[in-house]
């Protein structure tokens, strides 16, 4: 039995190519419709996206915007009121900084007026202590219960020119200075004279007498001055020091002067950085070695309030 192709005329095959043309059309339509519709929707979710991230990220800014994102009123108004709000801020900032130049100027007037009210503070407390007597190195209980007649009774005998005076020495009161300090060393001892010139014989005695305990200790006298002048005048002792290594002479003037002399030359210094300075430029020989030792007596001892 013959078997093949099934024998098809020429316009049946027409007719088939036909249909079939006719059907993928139909497929690619199907397809496009489809490819369409998937876009749309694709674009109706970017949008609906995109409109969810603008109004989250338009906040500040949702009395301009309706619920569609639509922008409702332009924002140039808002602008120019923030430009004006900007304006006076700068306004107020000058105004500030210059209220503050004014301060601190005042401030400046203030410490310098509080500056001068201290020194005056200082002056008075100095010239009320103008009959004190500082004594250093006496050792703690050696005036007993009497310390007024105790003084009045030694001082001759460590200072010898005060038994030439025509009037003895006369004492108001006497008494050791408070501390709080644990150091060995005695409490100094601070009396008050009724006359200044018995102060001044007593200072000027004590440095040419140069008293010593039979111990060997050395009794140092000073005038007793407040804390911020002691404070001033200690200030110069390492300065004072040095010009004595040297073999300059100095010596300081109320209230804290540096009085320099040398090689016929006198100098003034307000300071120990300006002393420190002159000394720096000195171009002075080297001072035999037993002339370099340090004066104690150029040392003001400071101790607490009494």
């Amino acid at each position: 039995m013959a078997t093949g192709k099934k024998w098809m005329s020429p316009q049946k095959q027409a007719t088939s190519v036909k249909r079939l043309k006719t059907f993928e059309d139909n497929v690619a339509s199907i397809v496009s419709q489809s490819i369409e519709a998937q876009q749309k929707a694709m674009r109706e979710m970017v949008s609906s996206m995109l409109t969810e991230a603008i109004k989250t990220a338009l906040v500040p800014f949702n009395d301009y915007i309706n619920e569609n994102g639509v922008v409702l009123r332009s924002l140039k108004g808002e602008i120019e009121s923030l430009s004006k709000s900007m304006a006076t801020i700068t306004t107020n900032v000058d105004n500030l900084q210059g209220s503050l130049r004014k301060t601190k100027k005042d401030t400046n007037l203030c410490l310098s007026r509080i500056d001068q009210l201290q020194r005056k503070c200082s002056d008075l407390e100095d010239r009320s202590r103008r009959n004190n007597v500082r004594l250093v190195n006496l050792p703690t209980g050696m005036e007993g219960d009497d310390p007024v007649g105790f003084l009045q009774k030694m001082l001759p005998k460590w200072i010898p020119d005060l038994s030439a005076r025509p009037c003895p020495i006369e004492i108001d009161r006497a008494h050791r200075v408070y501390s709080n300090s644990n150091s060995p060393k005695p409490r100094s001892m601070i009396f008050r004279l009724l006359r200044y010139p018995d102060r001044q014989a007593i200072l000027q005695g004590a440095r040419k007498a140069k008293p010593t305990l039979p111990g060997g200790t050395s009794l140092e006298f000073y005038a007793d001055y407040s804390s911020e002048t002691a404070q001033r005048r200690k200030a110069f002792s390492a300065v004072r020091a040095k010009l004595h290594q040297k073999g300059a002479e100095s010596f300081l003037i109320y209230p804290a002067l540096l009085r320099v002399t040398y090689k016929g030359q006198k100098h003034s210094f307000e300071s120990p950085e300006d002393a420190d300075k002159y000394i720096a430029g000195l171009d002075i020989a080297t001072i035999p070695t037993a002339r370099r030792s340090l004066n104690l007596a150029f040392q003001d001892p400071i101790e607490e309030s009494v």
